[in-house]
């Protein structure tokens, strides 16, 4: 497998050890200075919780307001049973530069690679995954909602552009960390109360950031907590289709595997769909890995250029713009030894694209479907 192909960038296939594979800072898990003289300079997190036992979950999203870079977004999610989604969108000021703080979210480092604290105390328009497929969602009537999470790493963090071994213009940045993590707290509503134990996903991008390059994207990161096993795949495309890049990463038994070739399901519409994933790729000795995976939960947000992020879904009335439609699935994956994981799975398609199940692969993949 090359690293290089015309026109695409494919992730330099090799194996790592240790529990810092990628020879990262943990300081930088805490926030950075903002570079105040790029007007596209951008800082955000994301957070996946999920309790399988009482299937609710929380999905957060936070970054610096592009006008304002001392000031947080936040888009905060309580995924609740039946498909009910609490809904919340708030802004402040962060107190430290261990994490973002919208006033009623805050969002802690500490210890970084290995600890985490989440917290709420807000209220949240009461909504679903089917009307977050639609429309835009979060400033309707609320009700209060909370939480109290802490998150233990399972796994060493991984780092996508250092993971591809190449200069990438991806648009999104100069770093970009992920990582698995056990979670153990609660979550309320004013009816009900859950206790949460479960796993939870992190995400941390900053550098340069601007969605008119994308035409399309997936991103899954699974967990299987027993095993301590995860795997990442990610693959970009242009507007018009042509995959530009490509990234599978495996961490298993104190290794961490970075190879190339995959293919997974894309999207029909918005709000999850389709419910059933297929994730074929292909492993460093040659091998191919098949698994399959159920929508458990999801929420859908729009990413309008350059870097704001609407709750659900917004089509610009603009022309000229087709704003890109994010789907963030709880996914449920099975591994060939039975095994169960739980992923956070993003589908990103440009409203014009769709339906897109069969999404682009790599020219040479091996996965890729003959016409």
């Amino acid at each position: 497998m090359s690293n290089t192909e015309p026109g695409m960038a494919l992730a330099k296939s090799r194996q790592l050890s240790g529990d810092n594979p990628f020879d990262l800072d943990p300081n930088d898990d805490l926030l950075a200075e903002p570079n105040f003289d790029s007007p596209l300079w951008s800082e955000t997190m994301f957070f996946l919780v999920w309790c399988p036992k009482n299937e609710v979950g929380l999905w957060l999203h936070v970054g610096v307001v592009p006008e304002d870079k001392t000031m947080w977004w936040a888009q905060t999610y309580a995924m609740l049973p039946d498909g009910v989604v609490l809904v919340d969108r708030s802004f402040g000021r962060s107190s430290d530069g261990r994490g973002p703080d919208s006033g009623n979210l805050q969002i802690k480092c500490i210890d970084p690679h290995k600890r985490w604290r989440l917290s709420f105390d807000g209220a949240g328009e009461i909504s679903s995954t089917e009307d977050l497929g639609k429309r835009v969602v979060g400033a309707g009537v609320a009700t209060p909602f909370k939480f109290d999470i802490e998150i233990e790493a399972l796994v060493p963090v991984y780092d996508m552009h250092a993971a591809m071994g190449a200069e990438i213009d991806w648009d999104v940045g100069q770093l970009h960390q992920e990582q698995g993590f056990i979670a153990k707290g609660s979550l309320s509503t004013a009816k009900e109360n859950w206790d949460i134990d479960g796993i939870a996903i992190r995400d941390h991008s900053r550098g340069e950031r601007h969605f008119g390059k994308w035409g399309g994207h997936v991103w899954n990161y699974t967990i299987w907590p027993e095993s301590r096993r995860a795997l990442g795949v990610f693959s970009l495309w242009a507007p018009d289709m042509t995959p530009s890049s490509s990234i599978v990463m495996i961490m298993e038994n104190g290794k961490t595997e970075i190879s190339n070739d995959f293919v997974i399901t894309g999207m029909s519409e918005p709000g999850g769909k389709p419910g059933k994933i297929v994730l074929k790729l292909e492993r460093l000795d040659g091998s191919q890995l098949e698994l399959h995976g159920d929508v458990l939960h999801n929420v859908t947000m729009t990413y309008v250029e350059p870097n704001h992020n609407l709750n659900g879904v917004f089509i610009d009335p603009r022309e000229d713009l087709d704003a890109t439609i994010a789907d963030e699935s709880v996914v449920r994956w099975e591994w060939p030894d039975g095994e169960v994981g739980y992923a956070n799975f993003e589908r990103g398609f440009r409203p014009s694209s769709l339906p897109r199940v069969d999404i682009p692969a790599r020219p040479d993949s091996k996965f890729r479907k003959k016409d």
